[in-house]
């Protein structure tokens, strides 16, 4: 009986130490979602993310952009926008020019052209504001699932020696993260700085 509980805990110490219980999926999905607002961030460069999360008020509903037709990037200074229904057009077309981007849309034959403006020395200070902000709301995710995960080690059944074992896993995972997190939140403002 004490081997089948012996046994019991060296498999729960296991799965802790391997997936610290559960948090590596936890920590992809917050440092997925600070790759999601950093794309969204205004940069000197056209790209899909600017304003692909912009709520156009369609059909009665909110609806995002990226739902209501293809966004490309034609050059670097140009974003165009090819509606899957040109009746659209005007709701979009007020949802872009309304946004906090500062973006002013022209109408096109199949959808609508957005022209991206250079951007001042300020803008980009402030947006790269924006940015660090974001790397740190999502270090704060990341340590928020340390502790989360740390309770659960506390709670599980498992020597002492497991157990710092597993919280030291845990760490390492957290700090590889946090590091993750500071060096696109970096890339991303050097970025914005260089374009």
């Amino acid at each position: 009986m004490r081997g089948r509980a012996l046994d019991a805990r060296s498999r729960c110490a296991r799965e802790y130490t391997t997936d610290a219980n559960g948090a590596n999926s936890k920590f992809d999905a917050a440092l997925h979602a600070l790759d999601v607002d950093l794309s969204q961030l205004r940069t000197a460069r056209a790209s899909a993310g600017m304003i692909d999360h912009i709520i156009v008020d369609v059909y009665g509903e909110p609806t995002p952009l990226s739902h209501l037709g293809t966004i490309t990037a034609p050059n670097a200074q140009t974003l165009s926008v090819t509606l899957f229904d040109p009746s659209t057009k005007p709701s979009v077309e007020k949802a872009i020019a309304n946004s906090p981007l500062g973006f002013v849309p022209k109408e096109s034959s199949d959808g609508l052209i957005v022209p991206i403006p250079a951007m001042t020395q300020d803008t980009r200070k402030e947006v790269c504001k924006l940015a660090s902000k974001l790397g740190e709301t999502a270090k704060i995710a990341a340590r928020n699932i340390r502790h989360k995960a740390q309770k659960r080690i506390k709670r599980a059944e498992m020597s002492e020696d497991d157990r710092k074992r597993a919280e030291k896993n845990l760490q390492a995972i957290t700090d590889d993260i946090v590091g993750k997190i500071t060096q696109r939140c970096a890339a991303k403002e050097k970025e914005i700085m260089t374009l």
